[in-house]
């Protein structure tokens, strides 16, 4: 004789205060461990409402479909669609930038600059002068790389 299939299972039932209890134990432990973040985003949240970028924020989120609607119905008029389309080109360009170099030539610009400006000679330059001052090591240097970059700058 077969046994009959078990059709009726009882679930053990938690009691409502022990899932709440181990609830509680859960987040106290999540602030426990988290204590530096928490107290971080709760200075982040003051900062925000002090300066009342808070009240912004959270009327952006709250209506956040209309906010959308009329940013991209801006950016939808015609006198936009030319600063739209630079602005990816910029981006673009930005991207094919050698940081490391251009921060090199502004380096050694800004010195330049600041000798220009606290020397006081005012007097002509001559073509000898001229001639003499490439004998000079660092004129000779600032003039070579100043023809090496007309050359690249020049070349197809």
């Amino acid at each position: 004789m077969m046994s009959n299939p078990i059709t009726n299972i009882k679930r053990m039932e938690i009691p409502e205060e022990t899932t709440k209890e181990r609830n509680l134990d859960e987040v106290s432990q999540a602030v426990s461990e988290n204590k530096e973040a928490i107290l971080k985003g709760i200075d982040f949240l003051a900062t925000l409402n002090k300066s009342g970028s808070l009240d912004t924020v959270n009327a952006l989120v709250k209506h956040k479909e209309d906010a959308l609607e009329n940013v991209m119905g801006e950016l939808n008029k015609p006198q936009y669609s030319g600063t739209l389309e630079n602005l990816s080109k910029l981006f673009l360009f930005i991207g094919d930038l050698k940081v490391d170099e251009i921060q090199y030539f502004a380096d050694r610009l800004n010195r330049g600059m600041e000798v220009a400006s606290t020397s006081e000679d005012s007097d002509k330059t001559s073509y000898m002068d001229l001639l003499k001052a490439l004998k000079d090591p660092e004129i000779n240097r600032s003039v070579t790389m100043l023809l090496q970059f007309l050359r690249g700058m020049g070349r197809e």
